[in-house]
Parts: structure tokens; C-alpha cells; sequence
């Protein structure tokens, strides 16, 4: 009875841990980096924040045993990219880094499918943020010597300091100029990072408001922001 038992126990033992070490197999489905995986596991395959290698090393977001979200590949050659993949493919933002003749070279910017598709193309200015303010328009007016001009605008009317108080401009390059002509920066370098802010009455005048406009121009050129308020 008693070798019964343990022959039962024994044979009870090694069927759970086939079905325990069965139920835990987690797939990579990418060949280069399929040997070993440690990390979140669904239905069998590799999905979450992990590690994978072969000949190749792969650490990151995996989904559905395919590297997809960000993360980092290094190859057996030393070659290493950096950023986001979809359904293992290189796809968004990233940055391959190489060795040539000795050299480390570096191509960044957009992927796609795994063929790079260029560099990131950044639009010619975005609005930060904005406090008290109706709109903001930034308008190239020309492309040199490099300035940016301010223009302020209440109910339809321009003019460099209408109904405007304690004025204060800040940017991340160039001379401060403010005169009755002009109102800005003069001899900026790009990206210009501007942040302007000022007092000014509400639309019924019945009580003062702290204005306030953060923006970036990215595109080098003569540029006008007009702020409406």
C-alpha cells in the first residue's frame, strides 16, 4: 500500500509540473531572439514588459510574442536600435546606431515596417500654452534677418500695446527690442522658445486679467504672432 501511494504521489507530482511548466511556456516568435524569454506571459506567448535572446537581444513591450510597443534591439553584429515596433517591425520613432570604419554613426528619425522613412517632420511652430488669451496666429512674413514680432489684438483692433500693462517677454535667443514699431526679438536662432506675458481688462472691463502665451517656432524665418485677447 505504501509503495502504491508514492508511486501515485510521484506520478501525481510530475504530471502537475508537465502541466504547470506546459501552461508557462511563453513563445517569441521573432527567430533571432526566440531561445530564452523572462517576462509577462499570455496564452503562450511572450506579452508585457520583458527580455528575449538567441544570437540576437531584444529588451522591451512584446504583444502576442512580437516585439510591439518601445523598446531596445541589439543584434549579434553589434548594430542596436532604439524606439517603437509594431508587430516585430521597426515603426515609429527610433534611432539605429551602427559602427563604420571604426565610427559610431547614428540614423534617427521615422520607421516604418522596417524601412526608415525619414526624419521627423516638425511643424513650423505649436502653441504650449495660453492663459486669458482668445487665439494666437503665427505668420512667416520672410525669411531673413531672423526676427520674431509681436502684435497684440482687442475686438478687431491692432496696435503694440493697446490696453495692455506690465509686459514681459521672454525668448530663448535673440535682442529684446520694444519700441512703438517694433515689439519682440531680433537675431533669433531656431527653434525660438517664446513666452509673453501681460495685464489687460476683460471684454466688459469690469476686472484685470493675467495674460499669458508660451509657444515654440521651429521653422527659421521672419515671423509675426499676433495675440488676440
Amino acid at each position: 500500500m505504501k509503495k502504491a501511494s508514492l508511486f501515485l504521489l510521484i506520478l501525481t507530482i510530475s504530471v502537475f509540473t508537465l502541466v504547470v511548466y506546459g501552461q508557462n511556456e511563453c513563445k517569441v516568435l521573432l527567430p533571432g531572439i526566440s531561445d530564452k524569454y523572462t517576462g509577462p506571459c499570455k496564452q503562450g506567448m511572450a506579452d508585457g514588459r520583458g527580455e528575449a535572446s538567441g544570437i540576437d537581444r531584444y529588451t522591451g513591450d512584446f504583444k502576442k510574442g512580437l516585439p510591439d510597443g518601445e523598446g531596445t534591439y541589439i543584434w549579434q553584429t553589434g548594430e542596436k536600435y532604439i524606439g517603437e515596433w509594431k508587430k516585430g517591425k521597426r515603426d515609429g520613432n527610433g534611432e539605429y546606431i551602427s559602427k563604420q570604419n571604426g565610427l559610431e554613426t547614428s540614423l534617427s528619425g521615422i520607421w516604418k515596417a522596417d524601412e526608415y522613412i525619414g526624419k521627423e517632420v516638425l511643424s513650423p511652430y505649436k502653441i504650449g500654452y495660453r492663459n486669458n488669451i482668445g487665439r494666437i496666429a503665427c505668420m512667416k512674413v520672410g525669411e531673413q534677418p531672423f526676427y520674431v514680432k509681436y502684435k497684440f489684438s482687442r475686438a478687431g483692433e491692432a496696435s503694440s500695446f493697446l490696453a495692455i500693462s506690465n509686459l514681459l517677454l521672454r525668448g530663448s535667443s535673440g535682442t529684446e527690442n520694444i519700441t512703438t514699431s517694433f515689439t519682440g526679438y531680433e537675431n533669433v536662432t531656431f527653434p525660438f522658445e517664446g513666452n509673453v506675458k501681460f495685464k489687460a481688462p476683460n471684454s466688459l472691463n469690469t476686472a484685470e486679467l493675467d495674460c499669458e502665451v508660451r509657444f515654440t517656432i521651429n521653422e527659421p524665418g521672419n515671423w509675426l504672432v499676433t495675440i488676440y485677447y
